[in-house]
């Protein structure tokens, strides 16, 4: 990307090489554009769906509980498409504004003869064409990228559920995750995603134990999936008394929200099972902290456990876990291609030493490295 300028002294040679650079870098914004386009159902068919979409939804018996596998796909659909409506209206609009600037330059730079009149408009629908192709590119190759990284799973465009854990570190481990949390709900609402907390259960003193997020939108599970694994921390607590430098440890664990018909005629022998009950904890009053609703099932075979506290009954929390473990099991056997759910080989997330993923060193130096593909950068701020 070229950064282009325009001084009142500028010479007639200089302001015709800035704008074949300008039309140079608005030509490959274009290419861009219209690459994505051609991925991208017309706007008239999009706003056919949305249009469908609105119609059943507003039945009245579409909110039956009888029908809940088909609202929350249909609500999905919904909030998807309206997204993408909402995207490709902005594309076309910082479309339009590059063009009408780029074309004005053109026909201004063709009258001018070499008269600095105008030097003040030239330079100020330079920079209006500039900031609108930017912004045009910036978005478009976002979209571009989203959609390269995430077609090679089968599950790649479902809404995703993350859930961060603290490891090994205490209370320096606590604050870790609330700093992750921050990290991904910020980079994923700049990528347009929506982020909802689900639930979570506080620190003693500061951050969360856990925290679980639900990500919607156009390959939401995709985009997120590289990130599972332990992220390390190492910095200069401000919870150590000398102040010393300290390694501290999060678990972070994605998984697909699928449909009930995903895991229908998905069955796991009790046998297989490890069913625990214990107090939510948290607000709620008495039922929470009195009364064990909470429900933790670990499949033993692959030593994958899903925690559902969201409900203040303890059979909708064991109905909840159970779906969302059939639901994981189910997305883990089809990503490592296993024939039955026996087979899955045991992925829980670690997190301690020796299992990270990604490094964040903020002392002596600065430092984010993933050891999985070696890429680093010094930019901690940026990241």
């Amino acid at each position: 990307t070229r950064l282009l300028s325009s001084s009142s002294d500028s010479s007639t040679h200089n302001a015709s090489m800035e704008l074949s650079d300008l039309r140079r870098f608005v030509d490959d914004v274009v290419e861009l554009y219209h690459r994505n386009l051609e991925s991208i159902p017309s706007q008239s068919t999009l706003q056919q769906q949305l249009q469908d979409l609105e119609r059943e939804s507003s039945d009245p018996s579409f909110w039956d509980e009888s029908n809940s596998s088909r609202n929350s796909q249909v609500t999905s659909q919904l909030s998807n498409t309206s997204r993408l409506l909402t995207r490709l209206a902005q594309w076309q609009s910082h479309y339009d504004d590059a063009i009408a600037a780029l074309e004005m330059l053109q026909d201004e730079h063709l009258t001018s003869n070499n008269n600095n009149n105008n030097t003040e408009e030239r330079s100020h629908l330079i920079q209006e064409c500039i900031n609108s192709a930017t912004l045009l590119q910036k978005d478009c190759q976002s979209y571009y990228e989203l959609q390269l990284l995430c077609w090679s799973g089968p599950y790649d465009s479902r809404p995703a559920r993350m859930v961060l854990t603290a490891g090994a570190g205490g209370t320096e481990a606590n604050a870790w995750v609330a700093d992750l949390k921050r990290m991904y709900e910020r980079h994923l609402q700049k990528m347009k995603f929506t982020v909802k907390e689900e639930h979570s259960q506080p620190g003693d003193s500061v951050g969360y134990k856990s925290v679980e997020l639900l990500v919607e939108g156009p390959n939401a599970y995709g985009w997120l999936r590289g990130e599972k694994g332990a992220h390390r921390l190492v910095r200069l607590s401000p919870f150590n008394a000398n102040n010393k430098r300290q390694t501290t440890f999060a678990g972070v664990d994605v998984a697909p929200i699928l449909e009930e018909q995903d895991v229908a005629g998905v069955e796991i022998p009790e046998s297989e099972l490890e069913i625990t009950t214990m107090r939510a904890g948290g607000k709620g009053g008495q039922n929470v902290n009195k009364v064990e609703t909470a429900v933790r099932i670990k499949h033993i075979p692959s030593g994958l456990q899903v925690k559902c506290s969201q409900q203040r009954s303890q059979s909708k929390n064991k109905e909840i876990a159970m779906k969302r473990l059939k639901g994981q099991l189910v997305a883990i056997a089809k990503e490592q291609r296993v024939a039955e759910i026996n087979a899955i080989r045991g992925d829980a997330v670690e997190a301690a030493w020796g299992a990270q993923i990604r490094n964040y060193v903020l002392h002596p130096y600065k430092m984010i490295k993933d050891q999985r593909t070696n890429w680093e950068t010094t930019d901690a701020q940026g990241f």
